[in-house]
């Protein structure tokens, strides 16, 4: 063997091995991206970073809207959003709307299918008013239990 094919095959290793260490790199930052993905319960589905939270699925008489989230991870995620609660005066169909911009946080993570999971929600207003048909300026409530 001479030096010149030596040298050649050294160069085909170094290529080599930098192919694989590039293809080893992108899989797994694909991977911790997909897998490390945190979502939330939301009426029985499990939902990543939604814009709606329902409180009572059956009617949706109770929601937080126009979600924008401010912080989002495996131990808590943060927003603002829009508390909407209906009336049902004179029924649930014909009744008003009331709202009340909120500050939104979701904690207590649990893994539900396989997924890295947000399961409870505590809300308050942000002006420190009492939200609209209640005594209070806050609310809490479990999301997988909603509905």
């Amino acid at each position: 063997m001479n030096i010149k094919n030596l040298r050649y095959s050294k160069g085909w290793i170094v290529a080599l091995a930098t192919i694989i260490g590039l293809i080893f790199g992108a899989y797994t930052f694909i991977n911790r991206a997909v897998t490390t993905h945190v979502y939330v319960t939301n009426c029985g589905s499990v939902d990543y970073k939604p814009t709606i939270l329902i409180k009572f699925c059956a009617d949706a008489g109770v929601q937080i809207t126009q979600i924008e989230w401010e912080s989002w991870s495996s131990e808590k995620a943060e927003g603002i959003g829009v508390y909407e609660i209906n009336d049902c005066e004179p029924s649930c169909v014909d009744g008003k709307l009331h709202h009340a911009t909120v500050e939104i946080t979701l904690s207590k993570s649990k893994s539900i299918s396989g997924k890295e999971t947000l399961t409870f929600i505590s809300i308050k207003t942000k002006d420190g008013k009492t939200l609209p048909l209640s005594s209070s300026p806050s609310d809490a409530w479990p999301l997988e239990l909603a509905g």
